[in-house]
């Protein structure tokens, strides 16, 4: 029995480095199925991407089926998620502009349209 638990957990390391460390072909063979498999499988797969080339494997399936849309949200957090790895997709910026600002802005455009307003009436006089 005690040789049970140490066998059990000797093949479950060999699993989790299975899934950590996979084969080049199991990347290879997503250039020549007709098949899309689900999101879940290629994240896992992507898991186990420890180089460029599953991960580019990767992308380009994901392209070639035409699911990097944000239609489809599961492949497309994925192909942006590996795009930006790779160097293909940049992450947006955003620019923070506090609220005092914009109320202020609002504000002026607001007596703009008023002085617009007095001066367009005072020329028809």
């Amino acid at each position: 029995m005690e040789h049970e638990g140490g066998l059990r957990s000797i093949f479950q390391a060999y699993t989790e480095y299975r899934k950590r460390h996979r084969k080049m072909n199991e990347f290879e063979y997503l250039d020549q199925t007709m098949y899309l498999h689900s999101s879940e499988y290629l994240r896992e797969l992507y898991r186990g991407a420890d180089k460029k080339e599953k991960k580019q494997k990767l992308f380009d399936y994901i392209q070639r089926f035409e699911v990097n849309d944000k239609e489809f949200k599961g492949y497309y957090s994925l192909y942006e998620q590996i795009g930006r790895e790779l160097g293909y997709i940049e992450d947006e910026e955003y620019i923070q502009i506090p609220k005092s600002l914009i109320a202020e802005y609002a504000r002026q455009m607001m007596d703009d349209e008023d002085f617009v307003k007095y001066n367009m009436r005072g020329q028809r006089k």
